[in-house]
């Protein structure tokens, strides 16, 4: 029996491949390869190798900017590539396709996808270095992403017209998968307790000051007196591999001078966290691909509340599931955490809603027979 096609991800944290692309993996599987992940290993080897997943250790040294430090990385990805012999590789997230791609094109890796999972720090944080970062990713992307063995791959539409503005994207090689796919078992519909004596709102994510912490603090020290009956829920943990993340004593400190904000840290069973919720807030400021909390609270029937950018919108219908809400702009959500507060009946509606969007194209089934159809592409392109 001739051996099985090899598949292999890319990908910098071993947590994020094994919370995120379990469709992806089912995917490639079932399509017959043999599946490797190139990752940071930290505490999810196990639990990834028990899904029939070889995984290849390797420092991305996700904050490092050497340049040397970078070659380096495209060497020894080569000589992987070289030793592994794919059929497809899989990058995801930027600093992957950027030294992945290089090092697909020096391996001679037949089929190369590039999968962005949102924009990032790079294209949406104000600071002068992500400036700076930005322009210099310019050239290598518009060589790297047009190459004829390249497929790229995007979470939502805003984010493929982003760097079709930049002359980046072959449109015969480009594809949307909205998500990373959602187990609507695991996350089954909560019930739903409304009216109670508090208001539950929940933010899941990582740390970080893009996701909208600032905003955040300042709109629930605006409810604090005037609705002390709603409640902010943080989960999640620090990236300190990120130039904007919140440190734990930040998140300490703003829990111990709040009566109406709890820091929770991480919590192992998201589906128990969103029966506790009434609603969902991701207040970004940009850069998200799909968030996977939002998803996992649409399909356990919640609310959102979310920012009116790429992303957190593919997950809103305004006024049937949530609201949509302009980003830095804490007094708006305020008065749009009240107005659904004050109303259980439209929570309630909102909620189911919410599961329905999941329903249609977000869930891990869809996903899974989304990204099957992509590599049967790649394949016989």
């Amino acid at each position: 029996m001739a051996d099985k096609p090899k598949l292999i991800f890319v990908v910098t944290e071993d947590w994020y491949f094994y919370s995120h692309r379990r469709p992806m993996i089912k995917a490639a599987q079932e399509e017959g390869f043999d599946v490797a992940v190139i990752t940071n290993v930290d505490q999810h080897k196990e639990a990834i190798e028990n899904l029939g997943v070889k995984v290849i250790p390797f420092s991305f040294e996700r904050r490092s900017l050497n340049p040397f430090k970078a070659l380096g990385q495209v060497q020894k990805l080569a000589a992987i590539y070289k030793e592994e012999q794919p059929k497809i590789v899989h990058h995801i997230a930027m600093k992957p396709i950027l030294l992945g791609a290089i090092a697909a094109w020096q391996a001679q890796v037949p089929c190369v996808i590039n999968a962005f999972a949102g924009m990032g720090y790079v294209f949406n944080a104000r600071r002068p270095l992500a400036l700076l970062l930005r322009f210099g990713l310019l050239l290598p992307f518009f060589i790297l992403l047009r190459r004829k063995n390249s497929w790229l791959l995007m979470q939502n539409r805003d984010d493929l017209a982003t760097l079709k503005k930049h002359c980046l994207v072959v449109d015969a090689r480009a594809r949307v998968i909205r998500g990373s796919g959602i187990d609507l078992d695991e996350y089954a519909v909560q019930p739903m307790s409304m009216p109670s004596a508090d208001f539950i709102c929940v933010f899941a994510g990582r740390m970080i000051g893009i996701k909208g912490l600032p905003t955040l603090k300042e709109a629930f020290a605006l409810l604090e007196t005037k609705a002390p009956h709603v409640k902010l829920k943080l989960y999640g943990k620090p990236d300190t591999d990120n130039p904007g993340s919140w440190s734990l004593e930040d998140l300490q400190e703003w829990d111990a001078h709040s009566d109406n904000v709890s820091y929770e840290g991480h919590a192992d069973n998201m589906s128990d966290v969103w029966g506790t919720a009434h609603v969902a807030l991701q207040v970004s400021y940009g850069g998200e691909g799909v968030p996977k909390s939002l998803l996992e609270a649409a399909s356990c029937g919640r609310p959102i509340i979310a920012t009116n950018v790429p992303g957190c919108r593919e997950v809103v219908d305004k006024g049937k599931n949530g609201f949509l809400i302009a980003p830095y702009n804490e007094e708006a959500l305020a008065r749009t955490i009240e107005t659904l507060a004050g109303d259980p009946d439209l929570c309630v509606s909102m909620g189911k809603n919410s599961r329905k969007m999941v329903e249609s194209d977000m869930s891990a089934d869809s996903v899974k027979a989304q990204t099957a159809e992509l590599y049967r592409l790649c394949l016989s392109d």
